[in-house]
């Protein structure tokens, strides 16, 4: 592991990296026993698990300076390999006064607002900067990313729990290209993950879920979604945050 790569790590480096907190070897046992296990919904998640395609970045609460070039990093990574559906896996350790979803949901959402703040890139041209519109996604790097978010407080929604951290799933939206409402395969792929969750959960799929770019839908609040199977009432966040420029055009 060299020194320009330090923040990001490859499921090799967890047992033998001593830049890696205890705290964060645990959690990662814990996730990859949740992930790898052929029960867990997601087989593309389990197919990435096992195959070692997955990077692990870790932080502990409001110490995230170092996360901007971790993302960097993962997306330099990710751009070389384009065949290859890597994601980048944020452990986040919990603050002693966490207690419940707002307090998880709030830090989810300050990882995120300190990445934009510190993305020197210009926002896709093709991405609207309002989050209530049906084709925003998170951006960084001059690429949208769909973000989930998974933490220890979700009881009804199982899944979405992976263990005893806050966890940031970084996903470029181009690795969904053959797995979207728009393809008869991807549709069929999503649709058996969902039935998967609901049989798990025992609950109807969450009401906030849908496909990009549905006009009754919205992304970010597909990112982390409430516990009670309720849709959210929030404002996204990052509303009237997003004030990177456009790409100029010459």
């Amino acid at each position: 592991m060299n020194e320009e790569s330090v923040h990001v790590y490859r499921r090799e480096d967890i047992e033998t990296e001593s830049s890696i907190p205890t705290w964060g070897k645990k959690a990662y046992e814990q996730w990859h026993a949740i992930v790898s296990d052929h029960h867990f919904p997601c087989h593309f998640g389990i197919q990435a698990e096992r195959a070692g395609h997955l990077c692990y970045c870790f932080a502990e609460e409001h110490d995230y300076s170092h996360l901007p070039l971790a993302l960097s990093q993962f997306l330099t990574l990710s751009r070389a390999h384009p065949a290859i559906r890597h994601a980048l896996v944020l452990f986040v350790k919990p603050g002693h006064s966490w207690q419940d979803f707002d307090d998880y949901h709030d830090q989810f959402w300050e990882v995120l607002t300190h990445l934009h703040k510190q993305d020197s890139a210009p926002w896709p041209e093709e991405i609207p900067l309002d989050p209530d519109e049906a084709l925003w996604e998170f951006s960084f790097g001059g690429e949208p990313i769909f973000v989930s978010g998974n933490a220890p407080i979700y009881e009804k929604h199982k899944t979405r729990n992976v263990g005893p951290c806050l966890v940031l799933i970084f996903q470029p939206r181009r690795i969904f290209q053959d797995i979207s409402y728009e393809t008869a395969h991807g549709k069929r792929s999503i649709d058996a993950i969902r039935r998967k969750v609901e049989d798990i959960e025992g609950l109807p799929i969450h009401p906030d879920l849908g496909a990009y770019g549905d006009r009754e839908k919205r992304e970010w609040k597909q990112y982390m979604i409430t516990d009670d199977n309720e849709p959210t009432i929030r404002k996204c966040p990052l509303s009237g945050k997003l004030v990177k420029n456009r790409p100029s055009k010459e």
